[in-house]
Protein backbone atom coordinates (compact mmCIF):
# COMPACT_ATOMS: atom_id res chain seq x y z
CA UNK A 1 0.00 0.00 0.00
CA UNK A 2 0.98 3.45 -0.68
CA UNK A 3 1.88 6.11 1.41
CA UNK A 4 -1.01 7.55 -0.03
CA UNK A 5 -3.21 5.02 -0.09
CA UNK A 6 -2.18 4.82 3.92
CA UNK A 7 -3.19 8.41 4.22
CA UNK A 8 -6.40 7.98 2.40
CA UNK A 9 -7.29 5.35 5.23
CA UNK A 10 -6.69 7.30 7.93
CA UNK A 11 -8.28 10.07 7.11
CA UNK A 12 -11.63 8.11 6.58
CA UNK A 13 -10.79 6.47 9.83
CA UNK A 14 -10.35 10.17 11.51
CA UNK A 15 -13.47 11.52 9.96
CA UNK A 16 -16.95 11.44 11.89
CA UNK A 17 -19.43 9.10 9.87
CA UNK A 18 -22.36 11.36 11.36
CA UNK A 19 -20.94 14.98 11.10
CA UNK A 20 -17.83 14.67 9.45
CA UNK A 21 -15.55 16.21 12.05
CA UNK A 22 -12.24 15.11 12.83
CA UNK A 23 -12.47 12.25 15.73
CA UNK A 24 -9.54 12.67 18.64
CA UNK A 25 -8.49 10.08 20.84
CA UNK A 26 -9.86 9.92 24.24
CA UNK A 27 -7.09 9.53 26.60
CA UNK A 28 -7.69 6.27 29.09
CA UNK A 29 -9.60 4.53 26.32
CA UNK A 30 -9.54 2.39 23.05
CA UNK A 31 -11.60 4.89 21.30
CA UNK A 32 -11.76 7.96 19.01
CA UNK A 33 -14.47 10.55 20.14
CA UNK A 34 -16.02 13.51 17.93
CA UNK A 35 -15.77 16.91 20.04
CA UNK A 36 -18.59 18.13 18.38
CA UNK A 37 -21.91 15.21 18.17
CA UNK A 38 -19.58 12.25 20.40
CA UNK A 39 -19.78 9.81 18.09
CA UNK A 40 -17.37 7.10 19.24
CA UNK A 41 -15.35 4.91 17.59
CA UNK A 42 -13.70 1.73 18.65
CA UNK A 43 -9.52 1.15 18.80
CA UNK A 44 -9.19 -2.68 18.62
CA UNK A 45 -6.44 -3.66 21.47
CA UNK A 46 -3.21 -4.92 21.03
CA UNK A 47 -2.37 -8.67 22.28
CA UNK A 48 0.22 -8.76 24.76
CA UNK A 49 1.51 -11.21 23.02
CA UNK A 50 2.30 -9.23 20.30
CA UNK A 51 4.63 -6.64 21.55
CA UNK A 52 7.85 -8.01 20.43
CA UNK A 53 11.21 -6.78 20.41
CA UNK A 54 13.25 -6.07 16.98
CA UNK A 55 17.02 -8.06 16.48
CA UNK A 56 19.22 -4.74 16.86
CA UNK A 57 22.04 -6.00 14.29
CA UNK A 58 18.93 -6.43 11.52
CA UNK A 59 17.45 -3.12 12.72
CA UNK A 60 20.46 -1.06 11.82
CA UNK A 61 21.41 -3.24 8.98
CA UNK A 62 18.81 -1.43 6.94
CA UNK A 63 15.78 -3.87 7.57
CA UNK A 64 13.81 -0.68 9.25
CA UNK A 65 13.91 1.60 5.95
CA UNK A 66 11.62 -0.59 3.50
CA UNK A 67 9.05 1.54 2.97
CA UNK A 68 6.31 -0.60 5.04
CA UNK A 69 8.44 0.49 8.15
CA UNK A 70 8.01 4.15 7.49
CA UNK A 71 5.28 6.49 7.79
CA UNK A 72 4.77 10.29 6.78
CA UNK A 73 4.29 13.18 8.88
CA UNK A 74 3.58 17.13 8.57
CA UNK A 75 6.69 17.84 10.60
CA UNK A 76 8.21 21.60 12.10
CA UNK A 77 11.23 22.44 13.47
CA UNK A 78 11.62 25.06 16.11
CA UNK A 79 14.29 27.60 15.17
CA UNK A 80 15.00 28.43 18.81
CA UNK A 81 15.64 24.81 20.61
CA UNK A 82 15.48 22.79 17.38
CA UNK A 83 12.52 20.11 18.51
CA UNK A 84 10.90 18.80 15.18
CA UNK A 85 7.24 18.10 16.38
CA UNK A 86 4.43 16.97 14.13
CA UNK A 87 1.30 18.90 13.67
CA UNK A 88 -1.90 18.51 12.90
CA UNK A 89 -3.65 19.64 9.76
CA UNK A 90 -5.10 22.78 9.89
CA UNK A 91 -2.74 24.56 12.39
CA UNK A 92 -1.65 28.05 11.35
CA UNK A 93 0.43 29.14 14.43
CA UNK A 94 1.66 27.32 17.67
CA UNK A 95 4.05 27.48 20.24
CA UNK A 96 6.97 25.10 20.67
CA UNK A 97 6.09 22.76 23.93
CA UNK A 98 9.81 22.78 24.47
CA UNK A 99 10.67 25.90 24.66
CA UNK A 100 7.42 28.26 24.46
CA UNK A 101 8.80 29.80 21.36
CA UNK A 102 6.61 30.85 17.91
CA UNK A 103 6.57 28.36 15.50
CA UNK A 104 7.01 29.34 11.71
CA UNK A 105 4.04 27.14 11.06
CA UNK A 106 4.89 28.01 7.44
CA UNK A 107 7.94 26.29 7.44
CA UNK A 108 6.15 22.74 7.94
CA UNK A 109 6.57 19.97 5.59
CA UNK A 110 5.95 16.70 4.95
CA UNK A 111 8.67 13.48 5.83
CA UNK A 112 8.76 10.38 5.35
CA UNK A 113 10.01 8.91 8.77
CA UNK A 114 10.76 5.53 10.70
CA UNK A 115 7.48 3.93 11.91
CA UNK A 116 7.39 3.75 15.50
CA UNK A 117 6.91 -0.04 16.64
CA UNK A 118 4.63 0.98 19.40
CA UNK A 119 3.07 3.50 21.51
CA UNK A 120 1.51 4.31 24.73
CA UNK A 121 -1.71 5.71 24.79
CA UNK A 122 -2.51 8.57 26.91
CA UNK A 123 -4.19 8.00 29.92
CA UNK A 124 -4.45 11.08 32.39
CA UNK A 125 -6.74 13.41 30.77
CA UNK A 126 -5.97 17.00 30.54
CA UNK A 127 -8.06 18.15 33.47
CA UNK A 128 -6.31 15.80 35.38
CA UNK A 129 -2.37 16.78 34.20
CA UNK A 130 -3.79 20.10 35.21
CA UNK A 131 -4.64 19.14 38.94
CA UNK A 132 -1.65 17.24 39.35
CA UNK A 133 0.79 20.25 38.14
CA UNK A 134 -1.37 22.46 40.86
CA UNK A 135 -0.87 20.22 43.46
CA UNK A 136 2.93 19.60 42.45
CA UNK A 137 3.12 23.82 42.61
CA UNK A 138 1.22 24.27 45.68
CA UNK A 139 3.62 21.91 47.34
CA UNK A 140 7.33 23.42 46.20
CA UNK A 141 9.24 25.30 48.69
CA UNK A 142 10.93 28.45 48.20
CA UNK A 143 9.11 29.14 44.84
CA UNK A 144 8.48 32.57 44.15
CA UNK A 145 4.92 34.35 44.51
CA UNK A 146 4.26 35.47 40.78
CA UNK A 147 5.08 31.64 39.56
CA UNK A 148 1.85 30.82 40.36
CA UNK A 149 0.24 33.20 37.73
CA UNK A 150 3.00 31.44 35.18
CA UNK A 151 1.39 28.16 36.27
CA UNK A 152 -2.05 29.53 35.82
CA UNK A 153 -1.58 30.78 31.76
CA UNK A 154 0.08 27.53 31.43
CA UNK A 155 -3.14 25.70 32.54
CA UNK A 156 -4.86 28.25 30.54
CA UNK A 157 -2.80 28.60 27.21
CA UNK A 158 -0.13 26.26 26.19
CA UNK A 159 -0.84 22.56 27.80
CA UNK A 160 0.41 20.37 25.38
CA UNK A 161 -0.25 17.05 25.00
CA UNK A 162 3.16 14.85 23.41
CA UNK A 163 4.55 12.11 22.35
CA UNK A 164 7.87 11.61 22.73
CA UNK A 165 10.26 9.22 20.85
CA UNK A 166 12.00 6.43 23.26
CA UNK A 167 14.43 3.59 22.48
CA UNK A 168 14.13 0.60 24.43
CA UNK A 169 16.78 -2.21 24.91
CA UNK A 170 16.85 -5.86 25.40
CA UNK A 171 20.26 -7.33 26.76
CA UNK A 172 22.06 -9.88 28.78
CA UNK A 173 25.66 -8.61 29.75
CA UNK A 174 28.62 -10.78 30.88
CA UNK A 175 31.51 -8.45 32.69
CA UNK A 176 34.98 -9.80 33.68
CA UNK A 177 36.44 -7.79 36.14
CA UNK A 178 39.58 -7.52 38.66
CA UNK A 179 39.60 -5.70 42.05
CA UNK A 180 40.36 -6.36 46.01
CA UNK A 181 38.17 -7.48 48.30
CA UNK A 182 38.79 -5.85 51.61
CA UNK A 183 38.14 -8.02 55.44
CA UNK A 184 37.82 -6.11 58.40
CA UNK A 185 39.74 -7.36 61.86
CA UNK A 186 40.86 -6.01 64.71
CA UNK A 187 44.06 -4.92 66.24
CA UNK A 188 45.81 -3.48 68.91
CA UNK A 189 47.72 0.05 68.22
CA UNK A 190 49.52 2.20 71.16
CA UNK A 191 48.92 5.67 71.77
CA UNK A 192 49.86 8.53 74.02
CA UNK A 193 48.19 10.67 76.33
CA UNK A 194 48.05 13.16 79.09
CA UNK A 195 46.74 12.14 82.36
CA UNK A 196 47.15 14.14 85.84
CA UNK A 197 49.72 16.31 83.56
CA UNK A 198 52.01 13.34 82.50
CA UNK A 199 52.44 11.73 79.19
CA UNK A 200 51.01 7.75 79.27
CA UNK A 201 50.94 5.24 76.87
CA UNK A 202 47.95 3.32 76.34
CA UNK A 203 46.30 0.67 73.87
CA UNK A 204 43.39 0.18 72.17
CA UNK A 205 41.38 -2.21 69.77
CA UNK A 206 41.39 -0.73 65.78
CA UNK A 207 39.62 -1.73 62.87
CA UNK A 208 41.66 -2.33 59.97
CA UNK A 209 41.45 -4.02 56.82
CA UNK A 210 43.09 -7.04 54.68
CA UNK A 211 43.00 -6.60 50.81
CA UNK A 212 43.23 -9.78 48.97
CA UNK A 213 43.05 -9.69 44.79
CA UNK A 214 40.44 -11.47 43.13
CA UNK A 215 39.18 -11.50 39.89
CA UNK A 216 35.79 -13.23 38.34
CA UNK A 217 32.68 -12.29 35.45
CA UNK A 218 29.34 -11.30 36.33
CA UNK A 219 25.83 -11.82 34.19
CA UNK A 220 23.45 -9.61 34.49
CA UNK A 221 19.68 -9.18 32.23
CA UNK A 222 18.45 -6.03 31.30
CA UNK A 223 14.92 -5.22 30.02
CA UNK A 224 13.20 -2.31 28.39
CA UNK A 225 15.95 0.22 29.03
CA UNK A 226 14.71 3.57 28.16
CA UNK A 227 16.63 6.06 26.18
CA UNK A 228 14.60 9.71 25.02
CA UNK A 229 15.85 9.82 21.55
CA UNK A 230 15.97 13.66 21.24
CA UNK A 231 17.30 16.20 23.22
CA UNK A 232 14.44 18.45 23.20
CA UNK A 233 13.46 17.33 27.04
CA UNK A 234 15.74 17.23 29.69
CA UNK A 235 17.13 13.42 30.38
CA UNK A 236 17.45 14.45 33.65
CA UNK A 237 14.04 15.57 33.35
CA UNK A 238 13.34 12.57 31.38
CA UNK A 239 15.05 9.66 32.95
CA UNK A 240 12.62 10.98 36.45
CA UNK A 241 9.15 10.86 34.64
CA UNK A 242 9.85 6.84 34.66
CA UNK A 243 8.67 4.57 35.12
CA UNK A 244 6.55 3.63 32.41
CA UNK A 245 3.19 1.52 32.23
CA UNK A 246 5.19 -0.18 29.30
CA UNK A 247 2.70 -3.03 29.89
CA UNK A 248 -0.29 -1.24 28.05
CA UNK A 249 1.76 -0.39 24.77
CA UNK A 250 -0.01 -0.84 21.43
CA UNK A 251 1.41 -1.37 18.48
CA UNK A 252 1.57 1.60 16.53
CA UNK A 253 -1.68 3.39 15.45
CA UNK A 254 -1.84 7.04 14.12
CA UNK A 255 -5.02 7.21 15.09
CA UNK A 256 -3.84 7.27 18.96
CA UNK A 257 -1.68 10.75 17.77
CA UNK A 258 -4.99 12.27 16.49
CA UNK A 259 -5.38 15.27 18.24
CA UNK A 260 -2.29 14.97 19.99
CA UNK A 261 1.19 16.22 19.07
CA UNK A 262 4.39 13.87 18.66
CA UNK A 263 8.24 14.45 18.49
CA UNK A 264 10.32 12.82 15.23
CA UNK A 265 13.47 10.83 16.91
CA UNK A 266 16.97 12.56 16.66
CA UNK A 267 19.46 10.20 18.38
CA UNK A 268 19.49 7.02 16.22
CA UNK A 269 19.59 3.84 17.62
CA UNK A 270 23.34 3.46 17.60
CA UNK A 271 23.80 6.71 19.63
CA UNK A 272 20.70 5.62 21.80
CA UNK A 273 22.29 2.10 22.67
CA UNK A 274 25.56 4.09 23.85
CA UNK A 275 23.04 5.88 26.33
CA UNK A 276 21.54 2.43 27.60
CA UNK A 277 24.89 1.08 28.36
CA UNK A 278 25.54 4.34 30.38
CA UNK A 279 22.68 3.50 32.58
CA UNK A 280 23.10 -0.14 32.67
CA UNK A 281 26.43 0.77 34.24
CA UNK A 282 25.16 1.28 37.67
CA UNK A 283 23.59 -2.43 37.98
CA UNK A 284 26.97 -4.04 36.42
CA UNK A 285 28.97 -2.65 39.32
CA UNK A 286 26.41 -3.34 41.93
CA UNK A 287 26.78 -7.36 40.71
CA UNK A 288 30.77 -6.81 41.45
CA UNK A 289 30.14 -5.80 44.61
CA UNK A 290 28.20 -8.10 45.25
CA UNK A 291 30.60 -10.66 43.69
CA UNK A 292 33.65 -9.71 45.00
CA UNK A 293 32.04 -10.04 49.02
CA UNK A 294 33.93 -9.42 52.13
CA UNK A 295 33.67 -6.05 53.53
CA UNK A 296 34.24 -3.74 51.20
CA UNK A 297 35.43 -3.64 47.46
CA UNK A 298 37.51 -2.18 45.14
CA UNK A 299 36.92 -2.89 41.70
CA UNK A 300 40.48 -1.91 39.39
CA UNK A 301 39.09 -3.05 36.13
CA UNK A 302 35.68 -4.39 34.16
CA UNK A 303 34.91 -5.11 30.85
CA UNK A 304 31.30 -5.95 29.90
CA UNK A 305 30.08 -7.62 26.04
CA UNK A 306 26.79 -7.03 25.08
CA UNK A 307 24.50 -10.27 23.55
CA UNK A 308 21.50 -11.02 22.12
CA UNK A 309 20.76 -6.79 21.86
CA UNK A 310 17.02 -6.48 21.26
CA UNK A 311 15.54 -3.21 21.04
CA UNK A 312 12.19 -1.39 20.43
CA UNK A 313 11.31 2.48 19.45
CA UNK A 314 8.28 3.41 21.39
CA UNK A 315 6.10 6.52 21.25
CA UNK A 316 5.57 7.55 25.21
CA UNK A 317 2.90 10.09 26.30
CA UNK A 318 3.13 13.28 28.43
CA UNK A 319 1.93 16.59 28.84
CA UNK A 320 4.34 19.64 28.69
CA UNK A 321 4.90 23.28 28.55
CA UNK A 322 7.78 25.30 29.17
CA UNK A 323 7.72 28.72 30.56
CA UNK A 324 9.89 31.70 30.87
CA UNK A 325 11.45 33.47 34.36
CA UNK A 326 13.33 36.01 34.52
CA UNK A 327 14.22 35.08 30.76
CA UNK A 328 15.00 31.83 31.35
CA UNK A 329 13.06 28.62 30.19
CA UNK A 330 12.49 26.21 32.76
CA UNK A 331 10.24 22.93 31.58
CA UNK A 332 7.49 21.24 33.33
CA UNK A 333 6.26 17.56 32.49
CA UNK A 334 3.89 15.21 33.50
CA UNK A 335 3.86 11.30 33.18
CA UNK A 336 0.64 10.69 31.38
CA UNK A 337 0.25 7.25 32.37
CA UNK A 338 1.47 7.77 36.17
CA UNK A 339 0.05 11.46 36.64
CA UNK A 340 4.23 11.75 38.16
CA UNK A 341 4.82 15.45 37.38
CA UNK A 342 8.65 16.49 36.96
CA UNK A 343 9.81 20.09 36.94
CA UNK A 344 12.44 23.00 36.48
CA UNK A 345 11.41 25.66 38.87
CA UNK A 346 13.08 28.64 40.09
CA UNK A 347 13.96 29.66 43.72
CA UNK A 348 12.83 32.69 45.76
CA UNK A 349 16.30 33.85 47.01
CA UNK A 350 14.12 36.62 49.24
CA UNK A 351 12.63 33.84 51.00
CA UNK A 352 15.72 31.61 50.92
CA UNK A 353 17.25 34.13 53.03
CA UNK A 354 14.28 35.16 55.26
CA UNK A 355 14.32 30.94 55.84
CA UNK A 356 17.46 31.39 57.17
CA UNK A 357 17.12 33.99 59.20
CA UNK A 358 14.14 32.73 61.04
CA UNK A 359 16.47 29.84 61.72
CA UNK A 360 19.22 31.47 62.96
CA UNK A 361 17.12 33.67 65.08
CA UNK A 362 15.03 30.15 66.62
CA UNK A 363 19.13 29.12 67.32
CA UNK A 364 19.89 32.31 68.72
CA UNK A 365 16.52 32.02 70.68
CA UNK A 366 17.07 28.96 72.26
CA UNK A 367 20.83 29.42 73.23
CA UNK A 368 19.88 32.60 75.23
CA UNK A 369 17.22 30.21 77.33
CA UNK A 370 19.53 27.54 77.67
CA UNK A 371 21.65 30.10 79.02
CA UNK A 372 19.62 31.61 81.24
Amino acid sequence: MSFKDKNTDLNHTLSCHNCGATLQYEPGTFQLKCSYCGTINEIEQTNPDDIQALDYEAFIAGNSLQPENKIEIRVVQCRQCGAQTSLPDGITSELCAFCNSPLVVSTAKNEQLLRPHYILPFLLKAKEAEERLSNWMSALWFAPSTLIKNVKQIQRDHFVGMYLPHWAYDTETETSYDGQQGIHYWGTESYTTEENGKTVTRTRQVQRTRWYPVSGRVSCSFKDVLVLASNSLSRNVADKLEPWQLDKLQVFDERYISGFRSETYRIDAVAGLNIAKRKMEDTIISAIYNDIGGDEQQISDHESTYNHIKLKYNLLPIWISAYQFKNKVYQIAINATTGEVIGERPYSALKIIFAVLVVILIVLIIYLVAGG
